[in-house]
């Protein structure tokens, strides 16, 4: 496949993702238009002007750009969607690679004067995906595959393969037991704060264990899953805290399970709550999980799914991680950057592309409390996944009682 193109770092990066990631074919560039009207087999042109030629696609300044600008959002209908970046000519009625380009760059996330939540969360409602009503679709996907039928109309030869189904499930470790391997001084004032609280039983399950009897432990949901692919357990190793409530990284407790978990998952960073802002915080956390694991570690996931574009990703590219897993909605269930599949990061600060992989998650299981809701959530985004590929990734954490249920 080959693409007549001014050249740059925004426009190889989308269309690799468009093809290698999606399409799982391969991509060639060329900006000398001699060579493009000379060369046989599947091509089309992504141009601001026409070029004549079967297949192109008129451009926005966008991917011709390198800072970041605050773009208008006009939208336009295609097909039974309605998307954005209008063009007045082109096989499409809109700029699809700029499209793409600006969801799966998360683009809108940059902007410095977007309304956070709480803790400092860019929110599923102030996104452009929710505000069109297409926020659970694949939209990226869909964009690849019109455009992949487009070639293939005017080239037959042009082949290409969607990516496979795949469930991998993830867990949150944030506080491995209730009752298990907490310090003296915090089991001292759980123990206190049961029997103020008239909570007697729970008081005595922590004599219990202080007295060494092994009991059943509420948060104990660590067991071998009969799936395809091995499951990921991302480890919180930040010292206790507010928003991190670890057990003590040094007790039997801890240490046992994570050599449990070796046997059966994949171990993950847990980067702290406060690592989004203070980035010296995941190489730290990062070790401390290493020497206790004797494992070397790759993949991460941030607490409470907080993180900044770019700092944290630049963080966790200097700490060693090669694979992230945070690209999911803590409000909502959906496809933050309308894509189910692996794909690099691409800095827009920087304006490159790097080696950090980004593993869009789709379902988060404290979300709802209602089964009947989340099981109909699930499999419509399952559905989805089916028909255009990709592997749907689901967050849980063992303390939560009110476990996420797989798609029928």
């Amino acid at each position: 496949m080959l693409i007549f193109t001014h050249i740059t770092p925004r426009i190889t990066y989308t269309f690799r993702v468009i093809f290698q990631r999606i399409l799982n074919t391969s991509v060639n560039f060329t900006n000398n238009i001699d060579d493009f009207s000379a060369a046989a087999g599947p091509k089309m042109a992504y141009s601001p002007t026409k070029v004549e030629t079967p297949i192109w696609i008129e451009a926005i300044p966008l991917l011709f750009e390198e800072n970041i600008v605050k773009q208008k959002i006009t939208p336009e209908k295609w097909e039974d969607t309605t998307l954005f970046f209008p063009t007045k000519g082109g096989a499409f009625p809109v700029d699809i690679v700029a499209v793409i380009f600006f969801l799966i760059s998360r683009y809108e996330e940059y902007y410095e004067d977007n309304v956070l939540d709480q803790h400092g969360r860019f929110q599923c409602q102030n996104s452009v995906s929710y505000q069109l009503g297409w926020h659970r679709k694949l939209i990226v996907h869909r964009l690849a595959l019109a455009l992949a039928e487009l070639l293939k109309t005017h080239y037959p030869q042009f082949e290409y393969a969607l990516p496979k189904y795949e469930e991998l499930s993830t867990h949150d470790v944030d506080i491995a037991y209730q009752y298990k391997g907490k310090s003296w001084w915090r089991w001292c004032g759980a123990v206190a704060k049961a029997l103020l609280q008239r909570r007697f039983t729970h008081a005595h399950n922590y004599l219990k264990v202080a007295l060494g009897k092994d009991i059943p432990d509420p948060f104990d949901h660590f067991e071998p899953e009969d799936t395809e692919n091995k499951p990921i357990y991302f480890i919180l190793t930040a010292p206790f805290g507010k928003y991190d409530p670890t057990i003590s990284l040094n007790s039997k407790a801890f240490k046992n399970l994570i050599n449990q978990l070796k046997e059966y998952a994949e171990i993950g960073l847990h980067p702290s709550y406060h690592s989004s802002r203070k980035k010296i915080l995941i190489e730290k956390e990062k070790k401390k999980l290493e020497d206790i694991s004797q494992l070397k570690i790759t993949k991460s996931r941030q607490h409470f799914l907080r993180f900044r574009f770019p700092d944290t990703f630049q963080a966790l590219i200097n700490a060693g991680i090669t694979d992230d897993y945070s690209l999911g909605w803590h409000d909502e269930a959906g496809f933050r950057a309308s894509i189910a599949v692996p794909y690099p990061f691409f800095d827009l600060v920087k304006n490159e592309e790097t080696k950090l992989m980004l593993h869009p998650l789709s379902l988060m299981d404290i979300i709802y409390t209602n089964i009947d809701e989340e099981k109909l959530v699930s499999n419509e985004l399952s559905k989805e996944i089916i028909k255009l590929g990709g592997i749907f990734i689901i967050l849980t954490h063992n303390t939560n009682f009110f476990l996420f249920s797989p798609p029928n």
